[in-house]
């Protein structure tokens, strides 16, 4: 075994004492992280109740019910407004409503056409035709229509409900954006 000079072995066991030293440094000289701060509440400046959706009529006077229905539209679009909410609105609210947040905007919507036959991208064009109101205390209700529809479809799977969900999901974007202005009578998606 052949022996290191002594400056050698001295300067490695000082390298090896510094990087034992700065890692306990490192572990020991961390303050406490700061609190959190509390996750924000649901108020009347910050929320928009949706009220459940319904199923309406058709401009030929066909009532539409859930069973006309397979792709459950109005979870769907549910969850597509909740997903783009924009500021000021940070929370779609369901009724009964917190008693912090009386007060709170609410959005009516009504399914008044859908078109989604079975089969997929081979099964035709599949439609969402809506009427919504917001009701605002000390204003008058806001209205608006909105449709969006889609005939071909790229992704993947290519089944009814998943290009419905692509309709529902449009739809919510367009009224998360009306939610910022509503603006009474307006026509939302593609007409």
């Amino acid at each position: 075994m052949t022996e290191h000079p002594f400056a050698a072995r001295v300067a490695a066991r000082l390298l090896a004492l510094a990087g034992a030293a700065s890692l306990l440094a490192a572990c020991g000289t961390r303050q406490p992280a700061a609190p959190e701060p509390p996750p924000p509440e649901a108020t009347a400046r910050n929320s928009v109740v949706m009220a459940p959706v319904a199923y309406g009529t058709t401009a030929k006077g066909v009532a539409l019910s859930k069973a006309d229905d397979s792709c459950d539209v109005p979870a769907s679009l549910r969850q597509a407004v909740q997903d783009q909410l924009l500021a000021p609105y940070e929370f779609l609210l369901v009724p009964p409503l917190p008693a912090h947040a009386q007060g709170v905007p609410v959005l009516k919507l009504e399914i008044t056409d859908l078109l989604a036959n079975a089969g997929g991208l081979y099964g035709g064009p599949k439609i969402v035709q809506l009427r919504g109101t917001l009701e605002r205390d000390g204003a008058a209700p806001a209205k608006f229509t909105a449709q969006r529809q889609m005939f071909i479809y790229f992704g993947m799977p290519r089944s009814t409900c998943s290009m419905v969900g692509v309709v529902t999901y449009k739809l919510g974007e367009d009224i998360a954006q009306w939610l910022q202005k509503p603006v009474d009578g307006a026509v939302l998606g593609e007409r």
